[in-house]
């Protein structure tokens, strides 16, 4: 769990295991951290080093010090970067998470003219519609629905399963590599088919995020519909 060889320092290494419990459920919200000579001991390493990692989470908000009781494990919310909106995959492995994702539908539709618009095609072309459920945290499941031109994308149906990150599909397998994307947050709320994938009490707000994705030669090529729960994840803007 712990590797002391490591050129990672041990307190990040013990921060991200800590993380990885809350992401899963090991530690639910408001229940009490085990204490530092318990972490001591799961750990086996240096009070100074437990000390460090739990400062570390305290100031990420994960967690809450009490003086004298203890330290209590916070109602935490994923957070995206609105400037730097990468993938998903991306997005959970720089967060220590191994991504988690279901395939629920694709299918093939006409062209709407908002999809017409935003990904710059004719009405008669065809569009592959592929709806997903991406998993962050236990309880905390967002809903992708992305539309794909079959132009640009021809069979990109048969090779979707739900191992299989789209975005590394679409550099490896059609050659073409994604460069900036345009989001836009709505708020909406909960039809009884959003309530139902999503776990969410019918007509209870969501966040609704539209995004198109460009090549490196700035040509749209795919559309998406992201529906998140406020109450799990927020938005930040971070220039870094």
């Amino acid at each position: 769990m712990i590797k002391k060889e490591s050129v990672i320092p041990l307190y990040e290494q013990i921060k991200n295991e800590i993380i990885k419990q809350i992401s899963e459920g090991t530690y639910e919200p408001g229940s009490k951290l085990p204490s530092e000579h318990e972490l001591e001991d799961k750990f086996n390493t240096s009070r100074i080093t437990i000390r460090r990692a739990i400062d570390e989470l305290s100031k990420d908000n994960y967690l809450t010090k009490k003086q004298g009781k203890g330290t209590f494990i916070n109602a935490h919310k994923v957070q995206r970067n609105l400037l730097n909106l990468n993938s998903y995959t991306n997005f959970m492995l720089e967060n220590n998470s191994k991504p988690s994702r279901k395939v629920i539908e694709i299918s093939y539709e006409g062209v709407t003219t908002k999809i017409r618009d935003n990904l710059c095609i004719s009405g008669e072309s065809k569009i592959l519609k592929v709806q997903r459920i991406m998993h962050f945290e236990k309880n905390n499941d967002g809903l992708e629905i992305g539309f794909y031109p079959t132009k640009l994308f021809p069979d990109l149906d048969k090779k979707i399963t739900s191992d299989v990150s789209i975005s590394n599909l679409l550099k490896n397998t059609y050659n073409i590599n994604q460069g900036r994307s345009r989001q836009q947050i709505n708020l909406t709320f909960a039809t009884s088919d959003t309530a139902k994938k999503l776990n969410v009490v019918l007509g209870s707000p969501l966040f609704q995020l539209e995004r198109i994705v460009y090549d490196t030669k700035n040509q749209p090529i795919y559309f998406a519909v992201m529906y998140y729960d406020p109450n799990k994840v927020s938005f930040i803007i971070d220039s870094k």
